[in-house]
């Protein structure tokens, strides 16, 4: 997976970047290597800082965001976040599988002849 690092208001530090690195690894298992992850680090006032991530992959897009104090804590959180969201898709899709698209009235159509 592609790793896109943005700092509104805030700089991107080494630290913060190799921290983020290895959390999303975790999520590489789950997404090819053309997968493009945005995250976005947001400082605001008073100490409070938001972080975002963004995953499209496959037609479907994941998002999760966290206002923090703590930069490091708020990555956690956030994965913790998607793989939520991908665990639900994984079994929504396998409900689907196991019940099957249910079988929908058929309806004729009936020309008018003239």
């Amino acid at each position: 997976m592609k790793l896109d690092l943005t700092g509104l208001r805030i700089e991107v530090t080494d630290a913060i970047r190799s921290f983020t690195e290895k959390k999303i690894k975790k999520l590489d298992k789950f997404f090819d290597e053309n997968t493009i992850c945005h995250v976005t680090f947001t400082d605001k006032s008073k100490g409070k800082q938001r972080v975002d991530i963004r995953i499209e992959y496959k037609s479907r897009t994941y998002l999760a965001e966290v206002n923090t104090d703590d930069l490091y804590s708020g990555i956690d959180s956030l994965v913790e976040k998607i793989e939520g969201q991908l665990r639900r898709d994984k079994a929504a899709a396998e409900k689907q599988r196991r019940t099957g698209i249910p079988d929908m009235p058929v309806e004729e159509v009936v020309e008018d002849e003239e």
